[in-house]
């Protein structure tokens, strides 16, 4: 019988067609086909042996994106467990609070989307346009509704397909080849408040290029999703867990608390030990374990667990035939994606102290008051006293004095911080394939494919040149009570609002590839591609002269322009040798120059046999290497602050718990460097596909990654802190103070800027396996298995050591890592029965080693496995024989993420790990589809 589930008889080479990579089929007898068409397998009901190439491919199709009813590329890879081992995806949800601009990217192996090559039909597509990242993909825009399928090649092909495909390479191919038109609306509902979504879709095609020697596909897109926040759920409205020692809340809060300017007494609220004001709470860690008495801030339920979002675009392709062997074609895309995403209140207070390379440093009121976001309150008789100084409150503290108060406040006269992140991607694709000298056949493309994105501030964000003079006059109320109309409307005079920066990557190329068969081996014809690639790459960053300044509060700091572009020239080529009908062997070099950065040549071998006709075994490998991007390169150095919730152990405890070094914020320093090296790697597979039966089919694929010269965004701030006898050079500190006899000086910075680290060494397991089970009368039952052992993740360290980061959280680095689950797979068991269609599936991973709490930590604990459930439905034919219903649960059980110190620490989200997990809890899914016949 014929597999109606079809497959691509070599989707990996298909992913580099027309995109001036090297395309050879593996397989010889497909090899003569001018366009890499699916391919039916004769006698077998699922994926056959002799369809798999020597490299390991992941194929993801339409009918399984269906039945997730995502809304978004993230969620349907996420559901699908799609090879994203490595936990370090940006999500729309780590954004909050910080400067990602709401772009959503992918990992292979854990390696970072920096080195995951994301295409669409085979060419490429420009970066997100985060500031501090020129090449991530934002996959949130491509529409599901364009997507046919995804093929994922899991093995690093540098050599075939460009530089920066050292830990494989994601292919989205796009609808094509349609005729009809079809409508599809959809709703996303959740149980719980929070977090719903909705949106249509429509289809559209015309001609037929068998007898109108054209096709024309045109998709639209529209989808809208709600928010989400910290409050909706219970795992994640606080940041506090005793059990756990941790700790994220701020001392920055309102009602504000205060110490004495003169050093005479500690933190204090007036408020104390209720805590009871819109964002104080009692921190029963700091008030036990060290001794505080002042109230604390959660940011955890005001924080966007799913920021808002709306999004529309279009996809359009286009092919004519000019001749039986002459075909253009063309794509044309365009997608709006703006993402809201709100969290708590602006810190104002002397706990954040300026480098001395912060460009207002030396500036009023900075100047003034030490270099420090200083809110003073003073005491009776002095120039600006407060009416609103807590007189009987601070006597009954020092007996009688009245000093002036360093206030940690918490900004609530201007309200939570309120931004905006517009992207807008166009991409225009112009091609033409056709017979050239001596029988070869070419491909040529031309591609431009820009993304402007904008982060505009909508409210919350203060200048602290306005806010702070305010501050400082004695009229601003910290405490509960309020201010009048009158204050409250100069505080909302200082806001900044508009946009804040600007973004703009973008690529322009011109490839070819042509192709042809030189001689007949025993086995079939030897191929030979050839070809060449020369393209444009562009980063343009326009922060707003505010922006510049620093002088806007919230983001940590200043950025600077940038605007810089390079060019990229490769040549490539690739042999297919079929020896014998049972081994075939491949070989493929690339060379790649980058400007200002130099050149690398790449070679990969790869080898095919098959000894029986139930099995093969197959192997492959490479060289790699990624040229450091534009923004890695020469992104200025600026000015931010670290995550929430770290300490100096060096100076907290010793200190008597001194808040501008127990569980805050310290100033760091973020930035490129003209100096970096490009990564090397060196990749390896092996591995076995049997297919006992027509029905029945197991893969395994051992692979292995050694990445030279890795590039890192700075060692993180909390391994750096907890080793500062090694990594001491990394901080810089103020000199000692009184405050502190004995102590180091007050950190002034950290630095965070670009580097190359050292040797990063990944090995895994990669399984796969298929039971079909057709019956006469019941239907056909199919179990399948996806999944990823990890046998070791380790990174060097700066002193030529390496540090094990297998199933734990990295506390090493930054940009590569994230974390690592030694297991992870998706199961479903599926049956179909005209009109009827379920799928029960299971995602999961295994528990791995957490990071230490904040407070005073040393217990090695887990976080516990994730099992979720989903159920998945599809009826055809309901009322109209051209309907088709979908309906599904995602998280069938209701599960809980399990809890994780780095919620709160990692990611402004508290309890829990947003890189994998959707908080939206059990969700109803429901889509209809009509075709227009």
């Amino acid at each position: 019988m014929k597999n109606t589930g079809t497959r691509r008889i070599a989707p990996a080479l298909s992913i580099a067609f027309g995109a001036g990579l090297v395309t050879v089929l593996i397989a010889p007898p497909a090899f003569a086909q001018q366009t890499i068409e699916r391919v039916e397998i004769t006698g077998s009901s699922i994926k056959r042996v002799d369809a798999e190439t020597a490299l390991p491919v992941q194929v993801v199709t339409r009918q399984e994106i269906e039945a997730t009813g995502a809304a978004n590329v993230e969620q349907f890879l996420q559901g699908l467990g799609v090879a994203l081992q490595g936990n370090n995806n940006s999500v729309a949800a780590t954004g909050s609070g910080a400067t990602t601009g709401g772009v959503s990217s992918v990992s292979l192996r854990g390696l970072g989307s920096q080195r995951t090559l994301v295409l669409i039909d085979g060419k490429r597509v420009s970066a997100g346009g985060t500031l501090t990242d020129s090449t991530s993909v934002d996959i949130n825009h491509i529409p599901v509704a364009a997507i046919e399928r995804v093929e994922v090649l899991k093995d690093g092909a540098s050599a075939i397909y460009g530089s920066d495909a050292i830990g494989g390479v994601i292919n989205f191919i796009l609808r094509k080849a349609y005729k009809g038109a079809e409508a599809t609306p959809y709703a996303n509902l959740t149980q719980h408040p929070g977090g719903p979504g909705w949106g249509a879709s429509g289809l559209l095609g015309w001609g037929n290029m068998a007898t109108d020697n054209f096709n024309a596909t045109v998709s639209f897109d529209y989808k809208k999703q709600d928010a989400l926040f910290g409050a909706q759920r219970d795992f994640a409205n606080r940041g506090i867990n005793v059990e756990k020692s941790n700790d994220t809340t701020s001392g920055n809060t309102f009602p504000a608390n205060f110490v004495a300017a003169d050093g005479s007494f500690g933190t204090r609220n007036p408020d104390f030990p209720t805590c009871t004001g819109p964002y104080a709470t009692n921190s029963p860690l700091f008030t036990n374990v060290l001794g505080s008495k002042g109230c604390r801030f959660d940011p955890s339920p005001l924080v966007s667990l799913l920021p808002a979002s709306e999004q529309t675009s279009i996809f359009g392709t286009l092919r004519y035939a000019f001749a039986s062997d002459v075909e253009g074609y063309g794509q044309f895309s365009y997608s709006n994606k703006e993402q809201r995403s709100i969290i708590q209140p602006v810190p104002i207070s002397d706990q954040f102290a300026l480098p001395l390379n912060h460009p207002l440093f030396n500036v009023a009121p900075y100047s003034t008051f030490g270099h420090v976001d200083t809110f003073l309150l003073q005491g009776p008789g002095r120039p600006n006293a407060s009416p609103y100084y807590p007189v009987a409150f601070v006597q009954g503290i020092t007996g009688g004095a009245t000093p002036d108060l360093l206030i940690r406040y918490r900004s609530a006269i201007t309200g939570n911080r309120d931004i905006s992140d517009i992207s807008d991607q166009t991409r225009v694709v112009l091609g033409l394939k056709a017979p050239v000298f001596g029988g070869w056949d070419s491909d040529t493309a031309f591609l431009h494919v820009d993304t402007k994105l904008t982060e505009r501030v909508n409210g919350g964000y203060p200048s602290l040149s306005g806010i702070l003079p305010l501050l400082n006059s004695g009229q601003v109320n910290p405490f509960l009570g309020g201010n009048t109309p009158l204050v409250q409307a100069q505080a909302d005079a200082t806001q900044y609002r508009g946009d804040a920066w600007k973004t703009k990557t973008s690529i322009d190329s011109l490839a070819t590839t042509v192709r042809h068969d030189l001689t007949t081996l025993p086995g079939g014809p030897a191929a030979l591609a050839v070809g060449a690639d020369g393209r444009r790459e562009g980063f343009v960053l326009d922060p707003s002269p505010a922006i510049q300044s620093g002088d806007i509060s919230g983001y940590g700091g200043n950025f600077l322009p940038i605007d810089k572009s390079r060019l990229v020239g490769a040549g490539f080529a690739e042999l297919v040798a079929p020896i014998v009908r049972s081994v075939e062997l491949t070989g493929a070099v690339r060379y790649d120059h980058y400007e200002n950065v130099g050149s690398k040549t790449s070679p990969k071998l790869g080898a095919r046999w098959q000894p029986a006709k139930e099995v093969v075994l197959r192997g492959s490998v490479g060289r790699g290497f990624r040229a450091p991007s534009l923004t890695e390169l020469y992104q200025p150095n600026v000015i931010g602050v670290t995550a929430p919730g770290l300490s100096d152990p060096a100076r907290c405890k010793a200190s008597g718990g001194d808040p501008k070094a127990c569980v805050t914020q310290f100033p760091i320093t973020l930035g490129g460097n003209p100096a970096l090296q490009p990564e090397t790697s060196t990749n390896r597979t092996l591995g076995t596909v049997f297919e006992p039966t027509n029905n029945t089919s197991f893969a395994f694929d051992w692979w292995e990654i050694d990445l030279k010269e890795t590039i890192i965004s700075g060692i993180a701030p909390a391994f750096i802190l907890a080793h500062q006898a090694q990594f001491g050079g990394f901080i810089t500190r103020a000199a000692p103070d009184a405050a502190c006899p004995g102590c180091p000086g007050q950190i002034t910075s950290i630095d965070q800027t670009n580097t190359n680290l050292g040797e990063t060494r990944v090995r895994g397991l990669d399984v796969d396996f298929r039971h079909r089970m057709p019956t006469a009368a019941s239907g056909v039952y199919t179990v399948g298995l996806n999944g990823t052992y990890f046998l070791k993740y380790e990174i060097q360290n700066p002193d030529g050591s390496f540090s094990s980061i297998n199933g734990q959280v990295s506390p090493i680095t930054q940009g590569i890592g994230g974390v690592i689950p030694r297991w992870r797979h998706y199961l479903y068991l599926d049956w179909k029965l005209a009109p009827w269609n379920l799928t029960l599936a299971q995602q999961y991973q295994s528990r791995y080693e957490d990071i230490p709490g904040t407070i005073e930590d040393t217990t090695n604990r887990t976080v516990l496995a994730y099992s979720v459930f989903h159920f998945y439905s599809s009826y055809s034919g309901l009322i109209d024989k051209n309907l088709k219903v979908t309906f599904g649960i995602r998280n069938l059980l209701d599960t809980k993420p399990p809890y994780t110190n780095a919620g709160g620490q990692n990611y402004f989200q508290g309890g829990y790990d947003p890189g994998y997990v959707d908080p939206r809890g059990r969700t109803y899914l429901l889509s209809a589809t009509y075709k227009f016949m």
